[in-house]
């Protein structure tokens, strides 16, 4: 799977604002993706070294991230703060804003 797929995918699990942003980065288990997301509608994707910018929206709990091909990702917030994502991605929430 090509890098860019993989980074998409991985920014479809995050968070999207809409109405109320979000701020935090989330990361998954093996620490292999993290996702920086800040209150402006901004989320910068980290995958295996490799960093982007993408914006994203929120609408209750569900996340909407806007891949740079036009196509989004979706993410929804569990009740335990956790983002889950397709392909059964899940994202823990690691830190919060200073």
């Amino acid at each position: 799977m090509p890098l860019r797929k993989l980074l998409a995918i991985a920014l479809l699990c995050l968070l999207s604002a809409c109405g109320k942003g979000m701020d935090g980065t989330w990361a998954d288990a093996m620490g292999a993706s993290r996702y920086h997301f800040q209150s402006n509608g901004t989320v910068t994707v980290e995958v295996m070294g490799t960093s982007q910018v993408l914006d994203y929206t929120r609408d209750g709990e569900r996340l909407e991230l806007q891949l740079p091909d036009g196509t989004a990702l979706d993410f929804t917030l569990a009740g335990d703060g956790a983002l889950q994502g397709p392909l059964g991605i899940r994202l823990e929430k690691v830190d919060s804003p200073r």
